[in-house]
């Protein structure tokens, strides 16, 4: 905006342009070597001031679009640029700043305007004056930024509040690399805290938290003083509330008067300061009901404004309130149920989704209803966020799934894409997975909608489900029929699946297989020959009766393939002997396994990639992946394409010994609970891990629980969470236990208890495995031109050892050369190598050097190569975020 604004201050009569003018560029095209040529009149004996203001637009045009310009000539444009400090044309002064700031960084000895800059500060114009303070501090360097002070400590008392702010902004910048000498300046601060304007007394608090940060004793202090104080300046006030919020979040029972001070902010007159203590609020966890009520209240009050900002903005953090306090935003059903039809489209979806999560069993089949009237009028992504927070309700009420399959029902037979057909699909199968109760009638749905379905993807989602989840209900005879159809009229590539479906239905139930065998034989006349060869292998495999072969080639392929795999892998002995055995279905089984892996190669090697370990993966962990085969919902997420190394959550000495496993996918996170029952003569029944991922950009599907734990016998619970693909959720995790013990030799069962579980986290590391690099430096060198780069000052750390453990274990990648030792140099370059957990593996190379900088502090260069620039900055940035 400010360079559109200088763009038009610079053109003759801007107000003769039409709108259509306006939108073009005027230097559409213009070469640097032009521009380079006009900034000659810079050293005229008579200033221009149009043509010289023209031609630091020009030159501002080509630095904000990509331009770079060698040290050279930045350094000449920028002398040059020095000389027209003696126009007094504020327009082209104004540029001149401008123009200052953007070059300083790159032309040489920049220090040498100090003085033309100095004379500005000390002239009456406010204009002049603030500029030049602002463009003080990038032409000098931390070696003479002590000459400044007196010129900046001058501006903070000055009577005028653009300069006040002004000196105070620039405070707040060399207090990253002077903070000693900013401190300083504390009284002076503190007295415009108090008397000044709006804009200066924001300013002030951000300087005076910017040097206190780091002790928390004097945060307090300062939020102390800044609530007795006279703050008259909304942005001040939104700025105390959030020093307040970091505060409660560490410890919100001591925090009883922050509470009771941004509680009393959702009233004032300010509608940011209102927000701002709402969404406060709203972040803190543990806080109850009742310490939320408050702030709901005053929302509901803005739901009825006449402007759509405020609705939208008091919506939203409606919505946020409703994931954890659904009861108290219940209070808000009749303005939300008004807002389902607001003219803003996004207005409505929120509304809408807020009514799903905080709707209670006695009202779900309204809300579904009044809904079902709203959702044609969305476009598809707001339909696919409603559909989305069905998940929420469905796990939420459990004995409501006729209604909710009812909607989706529906929903299934409007208008729709095909990607909306298939959200859609993915709902009503995870309310198959989580409620056994509502699984007959989402499969009867489903089969009911690929009568009708367009759309052969889908089709073959739903024959996949109806094979896994047909067999074991009560009548799986009745979804016979609607496969067979789909053999019979659909095309080839859904034949197959329809085959590979019937032939599940028989491996899982001796009494269907007569007439599973029946279809198969019909299918095995099929035109299209893969068709008809699959139909006729099954329908073979099926007529041998032997159980062991049905299972190793119908129902459990996946974990064939997975034991030859390690066979091979591990005893590649073993396997020859297999191959010289007696037993013919040991021979078929290992045989027919080896030929459906190196089918799944062929066809999916992009999987099969991501799924290897870049370095072996320790023998329990390995002995945990292979449980997660064994698991209906989880083998059909494949192969993870990375595992984290179990990590203890408990004490390793408890009565229960409790073990964590992160297992990545493409857009899912599995957490394996290994639970180990220590005691002697009680069983755990009903065992349930929670978890709260709020600090996570995830969402919770569904959780596995155990039946039972016998003593000394440990089983696995799971928690699958959904992440966007190609994203990196870094969280804190909490969790907790809940089980009921048996006696050895009771019947009774005792009550459910909950039962502490250490926090864990999700870090960066845990989507990076470790991935040796024979030749570093030449796998380095190919990879110059893909480099992202950045130095950092790490205040916090003490010593070099310390900054460069911080960042191995950070990453926890291999380190070429081994673990590091102790640093004894001012300098030292660890070296390291890993493949990101992506669909498709990235590697990444990473040169970091730690030193002592300048100003005696510790510092860091962190240069990352690898092919996604995307995944360099991520990873560059998250170091420091």
């Amino acid at each position: 905006n400010s360079f559109c604004t200088l763009l038009r201050a610079a053109r003759k009569d801007p107000s003769a342009m039409d709108e259509e003018e306006e939108e073009l560029m005027p230097f559409e095209g213009i070469e640097k070597s032009a521009v380079l040529q006009e900034c000659r009149e810079f050293s005229a004996v008579t200033i221009n001031s149009r043509k010289c203001s023209e031609t630091i637009v020009r030159v501002l045009y080509l630095l904000s679009t990509g331009h770079t310009l060698s040290a050279n000539e930045a350094t000449e444009v920028f002398f040059g640029g020095t000389k027209l400090f003696q126009s007094e044309n504020e327009k082209l002064r104004r540029l001149l700043f401008v123009l200052l700031k953007d070059l300083s960084g790159v032309a040489e000895q920049v220090f040498v305007a100090s003085s033309s800059l100095v004379r500005d500060i000390n002239c009456p114009k406010e204009m002049y004056r603030c500029n030049a303070i602002r463009t003080l501090r990038k032409v000098t360097d931390s070696t003479m930024v002590s000459t400044m002070e007196r010129f900046l400590k001058q501006a903070v008392v000055d009577k005028d509040n653009a300069v006040v702010s002004a000196a105070l902004v620039t405070g707040i910048h060399l207090s990253r690399v002077q903070p000693e000498m900013v401190k300083r300046w504390g009284p002076e601060v503190s007295e415009v805290a108090k008397n000044r304007g709006n804009r200066a007394q924001y300013h002030a608090l951000a300087l005076l938290h910017q040097v206190r940060k780091n002790d928390r004793m004097s945060v307090l202090k300062l939020v102390k003083q800044a609530r007795e104080g006279p703050i008259r300046s909304p942005l001040a006030l939104c700025l105390i509330i959030k020093l307040c919020t970091e505060l409660m979040q560490e410890d919100f029972a001591a925090s009883s008067e922050l509470y009771s001070f941004v509680n009393n902010m959702t009233h004032h007159s300010s509608d940011i300061v209102v927000f701002e203590a709402a969404k406060a609020l709203a972040s803190i966890r543990g806080i109850s009901d009742k310490e939320i009520q408050p702030a709901v209240l005053v929302l509901q009050l803005y739901l009825n404004s006449h402007r759509s900002v405020l609705r939208f903005s008091a919506v939203r953090l409606l919505n946020r309130i409703a994931t954890h306090h659904p009861g108290v935003v219940a209070s808000c059903h009749l303005e939300l149920e008004s807002m389902i039809h607001d003219s803003n489209r996004a207005i409505g979806t929120l509304a809408v989704t807020t009514l799903l999560k905080s709707g209670g069993e006695f009202n779900i089949d309204r809300v579904l209803t009044v809904i079902s009237g709203f959702i044609p009028e969305l476009p598809e992504d707001g339909k696919m966020v409603i559909i989305d927070a069905l998940k929420i309700l469905a796990a939420k009420f459990p004995d409501k799934y006729p209604s909710l399959i009812g909607f989706l029902n529906d929903a299934l037979g409007e208008d729709g894409s095909a990607d909306l057909k298939l959200v859609i699909v993915e709902t009503l199968v995870s309310l198959i997975k989580t409620n056994r109760n509502a699984t007959e009638l989402a499969l009867f749905r489903l089969c009911e909608y690929i009568e009708d379905c367009e759309y052969n993807a889908i089709i073959n989602r739903i024959l996949t489900v109806v094979g896994e989840e047909g067999p074991n209900t009560s009548n799986p005879n009745k979804y016979l029929r609607y496969i067979n159809n789909r053999i019979v009229l659909d095309k080839p590539a859904v034949r197959v699946v329809g085959v590979a479906t019937l032939a599940k239905f028989g491996a899982a139930n001796a009494a269907l297989r007569p007439r599973v065998r029946s279809l198969l034989a019909r299918a095995s006349n099929d035109t299209d020959d893969d068709v008809r060869d699959r139909a006729t292998f099954y329908a073979k495999v099926l007529a041998s009766d032997d159980e062991y072969v049905i299972r190793s080639l119908i129902t459990n392929v996946a974990g064939e393939v997975a034991r030859a795999r390690e066979k091979i892998d591990r005893a590649p002995a073993s396997l020859r002997a297999a191959a010289d055995a007696t037993d013919v279905a040991e021979v078929s089984a290992v045989a027919a396994a080896t030929a459906a892996k190196e089918a799944a190669a062929n066809a999916d090697s992009p999987s099969r990639a991501g799924g290897a370990a870049a370095v072996v993966a320790s023998a329990e962990l390995q002995s945990l992946r292979d449980r997660l085969r064994k698991i209906p919902q989880l083998r059909e997420l494949g192969e993870p394409l990375h595992s984290v190394e179990p990590q203890l959550v408990t004490e390793g000495d408890c009565e229960y010994v409790i073990a964590l496993v992160k297992h990545i996918y493409s857009n899912r996170i599995v957490l394996q609970y290994k639970i180990t029952n220590t005691m002697d003569n009680a069983s755990f029944k009903n065992v349930v891990v929670q978890t709260d991922v709020s600090e996570l950009e995830v969402e919770p599907l569904f959780a596995i629980p155990v039946d039972t734990i016998c003593p000394g016998e440990s089983q696995c619970a799971y928690v699958v969470l959904e992440m966007e693909p190609e994203t990196f959720p870094a969280g804190a995790i909490t969790q907790s236990c809940t089980f009921a013990l048996q006696e050895e030799g009771d019947d009774e069962v005792g009550e459910p208890e909950e039962f502490p579980v250490d926090e864990a986290a999700m870090n960066v590391s845990d989507y990076i495995a470790q991935l040796p690099v024979p030749d570093f430096d030449a796998a380095w060198d190919a990879l110059a031109e893909q480099e992202t780069s950045e130095t950092y000052a790490l205040d916090s750390m003490q010593t070099l050892t310390e900054a460069q453990n911080t960042v191995v274990d950070f990453y926890g990648m291999s380190v070429v050369g081994g673990k590091p030792g102790t640093v004894t140099t001012r300098s030292h370059v660890v070296k390291m190598s890993g493949s990101v957990a992506l669909e498709t593996p990235v590697t990444v190379l990473v040169q970091a050097r730690v030193f002592i900088s300048a100003d005696q502090k510790v510092a860091l260069t962190l240069s990352l190569r690898c092919e996604n620039e995307v995944l360099r900055n991520f990873l560059c940035e998250a170091l420091v975020s």
